[in-house]
């Protein structure tokens, strides 16, 4: 977001009163009405869905800076899914009616916010692409790359997922199985590419990822 934009969003944003929500807490949850929209200051939240057949798919993670859920509201479309707090957060709540004057007011934030929701696009374009033709081990190298360029801090000749990720969490990203992305991590891991420690995924050499 551009440094002139967030000023001006958590300005708005600020006005109204923070709330906190432990891990696993939920915003929403299919077919709530959307009557506030939030602004994360502190935390991750994860926007998902289930299947008919009870599988979890990963659409986003939001991140600080980030608010949510304004797609659907700019949409006029219901809310088909849950918003769940990865982390704690701490977040601040502003009426949809006033969210969506301040976007009328201020073009500059919603040209912002629609590059955006192009890279969004863009990305999950992307990811849509790698669940249909690509092989599993192809999905899971896809999809750690993908999380370093959102969440990575570079550590030397590292990158750090700054993500907390359970086997669960990657299978909700690929619609694979928790077996199948163990074995897969197992392979990358002893072709050193990378590590993964406590939830942990650390990248050691991404050109052999991004090739392999």
């Amino acid at each position: 977001m551009d440094k002139t934009v967030q000023k001006k969003v958590t300005a708005f944003f600020s006005k109204f009163t923070p709330i906190s929500f432990r891990k696993n807490g939920v915003f929403y949850q299919p077919d709530d009405l959307i009557s506030e929209i939030f602004l994360i200051k502190e935390g991750l939240v994860k926007q998902s869905i289930i299947s008919e057949n009870g599988e979890e798919l990963t659409i986003n993670v939001f991140r600080p800076n980030s608010f949510f859920p304004i797609v659907l509201v700019l949409a006029n479309q219901p809310n088909k899914y849950f918003f769940q707090a990865e982390t704690d957060v701490l977040a601040f709540r502003a009426p949809v009616k006033e969210v969506s004057e301040f976007l009328q007011l201020n073009s500059d934030v919603l040209l912002d916010l629609t590059k955006r929701f192009s890279a969004a696009i863009l990305g999950l374009s992307a990811r849509l692409e790698e669940l249909s033709f690509h092989q599993a081990s192809n999905r899971i190298s896809s999809l750690i790359l993908y999380l370093a360029d959102r969440f990575g801090e570079a550590k030397d000749s590292k990158t750090v997922i700054k993500l907390p990720l359970t086997h669960q969490d990657l299978a909700s990203w690929t619609s694979l199985t928790r077996e199948t992305i163990s074995r897969q991590l197992e392979q990358l891991s002893k072709k050193g590419l990378i590590s993964y420690n406590r939830h942990s995924i650390t990248i050691l050499d991404k050109d052999k990822l991004q090739d392999s």
